[in-house]
């Protein structure tokens, strides 16, 4: 299992983009995120007046592809089960904004979230079944 726990870090710490999966009027809905991470939770910044926000007050449950790319389509990628466990935070908002510096609109009106993962499990390696880390809720 550490081999595992290894090969996801490596994707997490390799890539920076995925797609975050909410619920929007009993509905998933989709968007690209940038994302940071300490160890195996995730870290991202967006706008505070959003839908995706909205979305999690009400549901704060989240589903993430992260790592796929599409220079090698049989390379390994994760998919994440995880809640939001926190907005707003100073610490959470200083860490992203330092990591995501430049990318997004005025700061002030940017939150930081912090998605705590539930299961992640590596998918596409080399054939192999997907092996999952489940995490306590």
């Amino acid at each position: 299992m550490e081999q595992v726990k290894q090969q996801i870090l490596d994707i997490l710490n390799s890539n920076k983009i995925g797609s975050l999966t909410t619920v929007h009027n009993n509905r998933p809905y989709s968007r690209y995120m940038t994302f940071t991470n300490e160890d195996f939770v995730l870290y991202t910044r967006t706008l505070e007046d959003s839908q995706k926000v909205a979305d999690l007050q009400t549901n704060p449950y989240v589903h993430i592809l992260y790592g796929y790319t599409n220079n090698d389509v049989d390379a390994p990628y994760l998919e994440i089960e995880g809640k939001v466990t926190d907005f707003r935070d100073d610490e959470i908002k200083l860490k992203v904004t330092n990591f995501l510096r430049g990318l997004f609109g005025q700061e002030s009106d940017m939150i930081a979230m912090q998605i705590e993962p539930i299961r992640i499990t590596l998918m596409n390696k080399n054939g192999q079944a997907p092996q999952s880390i489940e995490f306590s809720e």
